[in-house]
């Protein structure tokens, strides 16, 4: 299935807003949950406002960092 462009931007948002929402669950800041995925502040906020895509294998590092399962982050599509 492919989505359009404006899908994929929806998308990309929701997926910004659930990664904040786990980071706040966990009481981390941006530049705690930067340092422990290893990437500059600075990425972390375009991820959060949707304005990147991301890289699989970056999503399992993620899902590590914040003690969740991968999945949870495609199944945000499903629950649309």
């Amino acid at each position: 299935m492919d989505l359009s462009k404006k899908e994929q931007e929806k998308y990309l948002k929701e997926l910004g807003s659930y990664i904040v929402k786990l980071r706040e669950k966990r009481d981390l800041k941006q530049y705690e949950l930067s340092d422990l995925l290893d990437i500059d502040v600075r990425v972390l906020r375009r991820i959060e406002k949707g304005e990147t895509n991301i890289q699989v294998l970056f999503l399992f590092k993620l899902a590590e960092v914040l003690d969740v399962s991968p999945t949870s982050f495609i199944s945000l599509k499903k629950e649309r």
